[in-house]
């Protein structure tokens, strides 16, 4: 079993990895402060998130690693646009992995693209993201992970006041998204489904309630 304990020790191990320590410093000091959701605190949360995730379908620890690389660069990009950042954030984490030094090519190449598989697409006439490789599901149930957190209206108005979107079409938006929302690693599934479920019948109603 996974304990806080284990989290926060794993937490404290790979924020002094070069590449991390050095990323999360940047996006702490250059991103925009009118970012609500993507913020600072959301690059933490999904730094966390990912690690437990790991450690609860026990991936090798240099798996961690390249996830928390990528966790704490897939939102750099938003120091330079709001939208299509994703490309921006995963030439960062190559430029800045390739200067720290200590990984191949094949491993650069992967952060990249768990980064850009962070990017919203249509399927099947929904938004979603899609995994193009084992770890891009990581980083994607966490980049989500408050779908099926206690803390998930607040990070909903936070990005709904990020996005300057009037409540109520705002709220059927992201009915939609979590409806359609599948969970992609069995860490999540069977951490997060529950509260998710949770969750969704609380959104329904308070749009019937606003109906």
């Amino acid at each position: 079993m996974v304990t806080n304990e284990d989290i926060e020790k794993t937490l404290q191990t790979v924020s002094r990895i070069p590449a991390v320590s050095e990323a999360l410093s940047t996006v702490e000091k250059k991103l925009p402060d009118f970012l609500r959701y993507h913020s600072f605190s959301h690059t933490l949360e999904v730094l966390r998130d990912v690690i437990e995730f790991a450690l609860i379908d026990q991936l090798p620890m240099r798996s961690i690693e390249l996830l928390a690389v990528a966790a704490v660069t897939h939102d750099a990009g938003f120091i330079q646009r709001r939208t299509d950042n994703e490309a921006i954030g995963a030439k960062y984490a190559r430029d800045l992995m390739m200067r720290v030094g200590g990984y191949s090519d094949d491993e650069i190449t992967l952060v990249e693209r768990m980064i850009l598989d962070t990017a919203l697409v249509h399927s099947d006439g929904e938004l979603r993201q899609k995994p193009h490789t084992e770890l891009s599901k990581y980083l994607l149930d966490a980049d989500l992970g408050n779908f099926g957190r206690e803390d998930f209206f607040e990070k909903s108005e936070l990005q709904r006041e990020e996005l300057g979107e009037d409540a109520v079409p705002f709220r059927v938006q992201t009915l939609h998204l979590l409806a359609a929302h599948e969970w992609l690693t069995n860490a999540a599934k069977t951490t997060r489904q529950e509260k998710k479920d949770d969750n969704l019948a609380k959104l329904r109603a308070l749009i019937e309630r606003d109906q």
